[in-house]
């Protein structure tokens, strides 16, 4: 990965000039965002900065075994901080905290905006959006390269958790020969591969597999070839679950061969309906479908949130007997 120097050293120079540093998770935090952010923390604490690590949304809890878990916090004035950055948000609105507070890209304080989505926006002040890049952790380890910083084996498990999570466990398409490289890289920094997979993908409550089975029960094939299902508010308490329990259950969804793509909706507490998108077609590119809803993302996996609840039509035909 070619990372542009010129900007590499302009944000290198605004961290080493800033005091007050607020590192931005977009909402409804996967492991990229996460692990991006928990990597540049513990490199900007290894300065002597002091550092808040935010995201609008509770962590889940395949994150939990991570140590900076506890230190992210879902509210930040934006007087306390001098320079803002935000991680894997490919918008204001994924973000969302420059929608709760406006003035944070007037100018006045840098932000930077670092991220690998082909839709980003370029919000920032300071913008360093490869698109190509597997993941964000992708870009900041090159960053961290560059810059000449120490990668500890904690940073490097942050790095390869986001990493992991990404490229599907290394099956996306967009698993290349770099990929593996950098793996292997993160691997002899003393990444911790087994404490990621038993995260991701070995550690489910009772709470989680019931809504799995609420989402899967409720799959339907639409005329379109679309798949999809989706879960209220009252299945979610139901199943003395939460939202982020869903996470990976998606991608069970977009594994229907004759799909075109897969849509799983959900209601949240804030009145919002989420929806993600899936897909495993060439010809397909869910991230216009997201956009046209107001959301973004990837050419094979985006998502969107619109205000309002789900409600659930049956029609009835009679046939001829």
């Amino acid at each position: 990965m070619d990372i542009p120097a010129a900007i590499a050293d302009q944000i290198n120079e605004a961290l080493n000039a800033a005091h007050n540093i607020l590192l931005i998770s977009h909402r409804n935090p996967d492991p990229d965002t996460i692990g991006t952010s928990a990597a540049l923390r513990r490199v900007l604490e290894q300065r002597g900065k002091k550092v808040t690590s935010y995201c609008v949304d509770q962590l889940p809890v395949t994150a939990r075994f991570l140590p900076v878990f506890e230190e992210f916090v879902t509210h930040a004035s934006p007087d306390d901080f001098d320079t803002f950055v935000s991680v894997d948000a490919g918008s204001t609105s994924q973000a969302a905290y420059p929608l709760l507070y406006p003035e944070v890209l007037d100018g006045s304080k840098t932000f930077i905006n670092i991220d690998h989505h082909p839709s980003n926006a370029m919000y920032g002040t300071i913008n360093l959006v490869i698109s190509d890049a597997a993941s964000t952790t992708a870009i900041m380890y090159n960053l961290l390269n560059h810059w000449g910083e120490r990668i500890t084996p904690e940073i490097s498990t942050c790095l390869l958790y986001g990493l992991y999570f990404d490229t599907g466990s290394f099956m996306h398409s967009n698993t290349n020969e770099e990929v593996y490289d950098l793996a292997a890289k993160l691997l002899l920094h003393g990444a911790d591969r087994e404490l990621i997979i038993k995260n991701l993908f070995k550690s489910h409550t009772v709470g989680q597999l019931k809504l799995w089975g609420k989402v899967l029960s409720g799959v339907e094939l639409t005329d379109k070839n679309v798949v999809v299902s989706a879960v209220t508010k009252n299945d979610i308490s139901e199943c003395n679950a939460n939202r982020e329990d869903l996470s990976g259950v998606i991608d069970y969804l977009s594994s229907v061969p004759e799909s075109q793509f897969a849509t799983l909706l959900c209601e949240d507490s804030g009145g919002e309906v989420r929806g993600s998108l899936r897909t495993r077609r060439e010809n397909v590119n869910v991230s216009e479908i997201a956009k046209s809803l107001g959301g973004g993302g990837h050419t094979k996996a985006s998502g969107f949130a619109i205000q309002g609840e789900l409600k659930k039509e049956e029609r009835w035909t009679i046939s001829e007997l």
